[in-house]
């Protein structure tokens, strides 16, 4: 069985590539802590409120297994209840008990956190006990360089996945802005209405002269004609 171990982070859940994803639930567990509280929150509270509907409440031998959806890279969710188990090798039964129910479900390769009070060490023969259940196993853990050095002496292939935190966005680029040229205009005061162009003139209309006055015709006085002649 080939084991990488992942940090318990949001960036590492997403850039996780497995088939299933293997979550447990212990029934006296509100809210959901580990990686079931890491996907609950992906899923926007999806768990919390199956849990509430009833649909899965965490007792022992209890088994969900649901579409993760489209916020996981997942292809299948597996939710295994605890119950109340506290001991070590009752921890230990319901692990092998879940690898058993991935195997039955064809499934060869998956991630998963070992249950919370399970010691690493055991957590790790568990697994390796279910040879043949799984392929690949991804496991999920918050100091993951940590538990391979307590498991240097185990003997299981392993490697420690390092899941670079994602870019910074860089910061847009600044535009230098050209001076503005001194105005050779006065500039209006803010308050007086901007500044209109000038309408073309209009050509003047050619003046005539103005038409002679009305005369007044006064006939002359007539001319004496004289003293007449008397016809003879």
């Amino acid at each position: 069985m080939e084991l990488s171990y992942y940090p318990l982070t949001m960036e590492a859940l997403d850039q996780a590539d497995a088939e299933a994803l293997c979550l447990f639930a212990s029934e006296d567990e509100r809210p959901l802590t580990g990686l079931a509280g890491l996907v609950d929150w992906r899923l926007s509270g999806r768990l919390s409120r199956m849990i509430r509907a009833g649909l899965v409440i965490g007792a022992s031998g209890e088994a969900l297994l649901t579409p993760p959806g489209m916020r996981l890279s997942f292809k299948k969710l597996f939710l295994f209840g605890l119950g109340t188990a506290r001991g070590e090798d009752e921890l230990a039964a319901k692990l092998a008990d879940a690898l058993r129910r991935l195997a039955q479900a064809g499934v060869k390769d998956a991630a998963l956190q070992l249950p919370a009070r399970l010691p690493p060490e055991l957590g790790v023969r568990t697994l390796k006990a279910g040879d043949g259940t799984l392929l690949r196993a991804l496991v999920f853990t918050p100091e993951p360089a940590k538990l391979v050095t307590s498991l240097s002496s185990s003997g299981v292939e392993r490697r420690v996945v390092k899941v670079p935190s994602p870019p910074k966005a860089s910061p847009a680029p600044r535009t230098r802005q050209r001076p503005t040229p001194p105005a050779s205009r006065p500039v209006p005061p803010a308050s007086s209405a901007p500044p209109h162009d000038p309408e073309p003139a209009e050509e003047p209309p050619v003046l005539r002269p103005p038409p002679p006055k009305p005369q007044r015709y006064v006939p002359p006085p007539p001319k004496d004609p004289g003293p007449k002649k008397k016809k003879r």
